[in-house]
């Protein structure tokens, strides 16, 4: 079965962009993936309190351990309460 675990679920307000979206190697019916997120940046919004914008750099890899696609990706996020 699909496990899915992320940690922006249910704090995502909206996406605001994909950038630098690469297909590494080909994916293939059967294979197995995982992914990868690492945090670039973040920064609060000037506009939004208790909110703000993170960028991060998401990579699905193959069985082999071979990148099949990744993504640099914006999101509008809820802020934890202070």
């Amino acid at each position: 079965g699909i496990q899915v675990s992320d940690m922006t679920v249910g704090t995502t307000i909206a996406n605001l962009g994909m950038q630098d979206v690469k297909f590494g190697h080909p994916l293939f019916e059967g294979d197995t993936v995982h992914v990868t997120t690492e945090v670039l940046g973040k920064r609060e919004s000037k506009s939004r309190p208790g909110a703000g914008i993170v960028e991060f750099h998401h990579r699905c890899y193959n069985q082999d351990n071979k990148i099949v696609a990744e993504c640099k990706r914006q999101a509008f996020i809820r802020m934890r309460p202070k």
